[in-house]
């Protein structure tokens, strides 16, 4: 049961829908972004969702067909280099798209910090096994805490929910044996620091 309870989890915080789940806590993070026309806000969040959750999931069968991965769970860290380089070209595209709607640059560097850190987690991912769980869920936490200095706005409780939800995860992942504690934290600290430096950082660098 309690392995059935990990697994769930780590599927219900699969690092493939943390960015629908950034764009959503960007759209009501009670700053001018709230006001967005809802037709401006649908069309963004199908762009995010369609690029870095359905795109990589249709890939699946033809990873597992050509036996590029042997099952889902890409136990190897060498069966996770195509997937996790496809899944950054996938993000590098969503970014192009949001770019091309005129969607706003901040959306368009939430989704550019996405696509640093599946790069880092592919590079690392040649030599070591790192869990892309913790580096998403890092990720997202270091994107709500760019968000709140760049917005100057109050998103403490989405915080604590993502650092909550960080701790659940990677008790998850160990209880199923995925990964060490070392894989755990490491991930978890790549993804936070990539996506705090891109957004608080090196963002407005591009503003002026």
């Amino acid at each position: 049961m309690t392995k059935f309870i990990a697994k769930t989890i780590s599927v219900l915080f699969h690092p493939l829908i943390l960015p629908t789940l950034g764009v959503l806590i960007l759209f009501n993070s009670g700053s001018y972004i709230d006001f967005l026309p809802f037709s401006a806000k649908k069309i963004i969040l199908i762009i995010v969702f369609v690029s870095t959750f359905i795109l990589p999931l249709t890939f699946v069968p033809f990873y597992l067909f050509q036996n590029i991965i042997s099952t889902v769970q890409m136990d190897s860290h060498k069966e996770r280099l195509v997937p996790f380089f496809i899944s950054f070209c996938l993000y590098v595209f969503c970014y192009y798209l949001l770019n091309r709607i005129g969607s706003l640059a901040i959306i368009n560097w939430m989704i550019l910090s996405g696509a640093i850190s599946v790069l880092l987690l592919f590079l690392v991912s040649i030599k070591w096994k790192i869990s892309a769980h913790m580096i998403g869920l890092g990720g997202l936490t270091g994107t709500i805490i760019a968000l709140s200095f760049l917005l100057k706005v109050n998103l403490q409780y989405y915080l604590i929910i993502a650092v909550l939800i960080s701790g659940i995860v990677a008790y998850s992942r160990l209880t199923l044996s995925a990964h060490n504690p070392k894989q755990i934290y490491s991930g978890w600290l790549v993804g936070l620091i990539s996506t705090f430096v891109a957004l608080y950082f090196i963002y407005p660098v591009f503003q002026f």
